[in-house]
């Protein structure tokens, strides 16, 4: 089975970079499929998971990322991210909180930041593409 190239950057670090089977990116209008030969295409991101599958389509990786940008061509998927956090280390309770002390602050900043925590939250509960 062939293989494309998946790099995830962070703006402290390289977080991943391998050869995959395929990668699930929640790009701004909605989740991106990338297979080895995917057509070039640049996209921003939304708040979601990052879903890094094997060969045999086996999830390997999970990640959270806040937002950011995707350039794809055939060979290779770089995944510029603004915040990656690997969803493993999540927690739903600390979240939760989270989500609750923001949601007394009414300013714009904390509007932005509960929907990123509220995405993370969902990312948590999330079951779809677990498998492919």
């Amino acid at each position: 089975m062939a293989k494309i190239s998946f790099d995830l950057v962070s703006p402290e670090s390289l977080i991943f970079s391998d050869q995959v089977g395929m990668v699930i990116i929640p790009g701004k209008d909605g989740d991106i499929g990338v297979l080895p030969g995917h057509t070039k295409l640049l996209s921003s991101l939304r708040p979601g998971r990052v879903m890094v599958y094997g060969e045999e389509k086996k999830l390997l990786k999970s990640y959270f990322v806040a937002g950011g940008f995707v350039e794809i061509n055939p060979e290779k998927c770089i995944l510029l991210a603004e915040n990656v956090d690997d969803l493993n280390n999540l927690d739903k309770e600390a979240i939760d909180s989270e989500i609750r002390k923001l949601q007394l602050d009414e300013s714009e900043e904390a509007k932005k930041y509960i929907i990123i925590a509220q995405a993370k939250f969902d990312a948590l509960n999330a079951s779809y593409y677990e498998k492919i």
